[in-house]
């Protein structure tokens, strides 16, 4: 049986919910928990994917197979439909922890076709990600309009001007899974800072305090009777460490937003991979994620000692719809975990390749035997056929997609790279970061004569310009999100605070796509640097003569940007204020912010992008 419950932050009263698709509700109330003498042991499964960031579709990836460069059909929904399914059984849990945007199916369909996925999957629990707001309150609203599976998210409250308080019935803090007789809480939480920093949540939203949230909605479940407790959240890996050291009664957590690959270190070697969990997100106020070092870093399941003593087991399934995690978990009458066992499993094709001496080639039928005899003793990879019911609910924005965005713009000559944050070199040297986030802010520059430099986060920029014929929509996935060019009078004084306000953002919040990347602009950066002197030496290109100058404090230039960072998002304060102090020196221009890039190598002669001039480039010198 499936119960479910809102709470109301004021009262924090419990309300039994209306039958939903697919789930038995019952009415529950605190008399309904049990002693712990009344409990008995559990197992569960537990089904879990991730920060799938709208890649819906299978994609290139080349694994070593037998120690060889193997290139595979890796992942995709319609794979991970099918391990699901055979996966799933009377005992399970399937949830996932969020993450939409990233390609071209989110800037097309802005998430339809991620929802009727999940609808299909029937999962039991979804927690909310910051990238499901990139959209704003009103399109997150009408998806939640559209779901037949819970939204998790006990520390994000709408207030009556959102119009996500029109659902706000159906976002829950927890729901209560029972499986044979014993009830598992299943509470959701969002990271609060980067959702309200760097998505486009509105101002009509409350947020909680993560670890706050957590102890509240944990208390109130344990006083319903329930002692089996798994946390879905969207935090980061390191921040689910100080969830467990710092919240009691969490037994599991399946984790979200920083993209880590969890495993058994020879399991993943031998498959050409490693452990990866190096992204960090800021830790929550007043906490460090100091002293981590000596906990089991990077195992599937990672395993620290609660905050009462008591296990905690923390499980994510990397990204990109790539995999998907199952982890068998054995519950004693007191709540304890006293067994799990699992591991992340990577669904692939049955079509593998090779370098053959001149590019990579289908295999032989020996070959591909002996492939899938080395994929059979992987305890990670098994190869799935394409569940045809997801398949058949993409496959009519899959067409819409590949129809409309293949029209050739231009060619790239050299990749530029997409570093979000630079790394040290001298003036002298090449040059680090993201020559793809230049290059756009060199396209915004040209959309309106009366620009004088244009900036843009290196967060909005989602790939490196690929060496190679870019299509229309090669430059959507680039840019996918839904920002347009918007254009601020500001003196320079303010345009060197608001570069140091997102540079200090990037390096010390966890949030590296606030790192400020310029077209007319150029700096020193160095990365030790305080909140008013990380970029220093600006200068600013006279866009008629070309002459480089020191920039004054006073005068008055006009500013390209995006309508993320132009709201103050990511940091970018000072473009807020100053629309604040005088709201006529900001236009919308209402022009996407993929198409100045699709117009700017369309202009280019012979539509050819040449490699990066140095010269014009915006970072002078790193310095650490």
């Amino acid at each position: 049986m499936y119960y479910m419950f809102m709470k109301n932050r004021k009262r924090m009263l419990l309300t039994v919910l209306a039958v939903m698709t697919a789930f038995v509700i019952t009415a529950c109330s605190g008399s309904s928990g049990k002693s712990e003498e009344e409990h008995s042991p559990v197992s569960v499964r537990l089904i879990h994917t991730n920060d799938h960031h709208s890649y819906l579709d299978s994609g290139s990836y080349d694994l070593k197979i037998d120690n060889v460069t193997t290139r595979v059909e890796l992942g995709g929904f319609a794979r991970l439909a099918t391990v699901i399914k055979e996966k799933r059984n009377s005992s399970s849990i399937v949830v996932n922890s969020g993450e939409l945007a990233g390609t071209l199916y989110f800037s097309l369909f802005h998430g339809e076709v991620d929802f009727k996925v999940f609808n299909e999957l029937g999962l039991d629990g979804y927690t909310l990600g910051n990238h499901e707001f990139d959209d704003g309150d009103e399109r997150l609203a009408e998806l939640i309009e559209m779901t037949d599976f819970p939204i998790l998210s006990s520390n994000m409250h709408p207030e009556p001007a959102s119009p996500l308080y029109r659902v706000k019935d159906r976002i829950k803090p927890y729901v209560i899974k029972e499986i044979n007789g014993e009830k598992i809480g299943i509470i959701g939480i969002l990271k609060v800072e980067k959702t309200k920093n760097s998505s486009m949540a509105s101002d009509d939203i409350t947020f909680e305090d993560e670890i706050e949230s957590a102890k509240q909605n944990v208390a109130e479940l344990e006083a319903l009777g329930i002692n089996k407790i798994i946390l879905v959240s969207h935090v980061g890996y390191y921040n689910d460490i100080l969830f467990a050291k710092n919240v009691p009664g969490i037994d599991i957590i399946v984790g979200g937003d920083t993209h880590d690959l969890l495993g058994d270190t020879d399991d993943l070697a031998e498959i050409g991979l490693a452990p990866s969990y190096g992204s960090q997100t800021g830790p929550f106020a007043g906490y460090t994620h100091n002293g981590f070092e000596n906990e089991d870093l990077g195992a599937y399941p990672t395993t620290v000692a609660g905050a009462d003593g008591k296990p905690v087991h923390i499980v994510t399934a990397w990204c990109y719809a790539y995999g998907v995690g199952v982890l068998d978990i054995d519950f004693n009458k007191e709540g304890v975990v006293e067994r799990v066992n699992g591991n992340i499993i990577l669904p692939v094709s049955d079509k593998f390749l090779r370098d053959g001496g001149s590019g990579f080639v289908e295999v032989s039928s020996a070959v591909k035997s002996e492939i899938l005899a080395a994929i059979d003793r992987s305890p990670i990879l098994t190869v799935a056929d394409v569940d045809q019911t997801i398949d058949n609910i993409i496959e009519p924005y899959r067409s819409q997609k590949d129809d409309s965005l293949n029209e050739v713009i231009g060619s790239v000559t050299v990749t530029m790279d997409n570093t979000r944050v630079p790394t040290a070199f001298a003036p002298s040297e090449t040059p680090t970061g993201s020559y793809a986030a230049w290059v756009v802010a060199e396209a915004f520059k040209n959309t309106n004569h009366k620009i004088d430099v244009a900036i843009q986060n290196a967060g909005g920029v989602r790939t490196p310009l690929m060496a190679g014929q870019l299509t229309a929509g090669d430059a959507i996935a680039v840019l996918p999100f839904s920002n347009t060019v918007v254009m601020l009078d500001m003196k320079g004084s303010d345009i060197v605070q608001v570069l140091n306000e997102a540079a200090w953002y990037s390096i010390n919040s966890g949030s590296s796509g606030a790192f400020p990347y310029a077209s007319g602009l150029r700096y020193d950066v160095t990365l030790s640097g305080g909140t008013n002197n990380i970029i220093t030496n600006v200068e600013v290109q006279d866009r008629d003569s070309g002459v480089w100058s020191a920039i004054s404090a006073d005068t008055v230039y006009t500013v390209a940007t995006n309508s993320f960072t132009a709201q103050g998002k990511d940091n970018y304060l000072s473009f807020a204020r100053v629309q604040e102090d005088d709201p006529t020196i900001f236009e919308d221009t209402s022009i996407l912010y993929s198409v100045p890039l699709v117009d700017y190598l369309k202009s280019l002669p012979s539509q050819i992008l040449p490699p990066l001039d140095t010269s014009v480039y915006c970072l002078k010198s790193v310095s650490n």
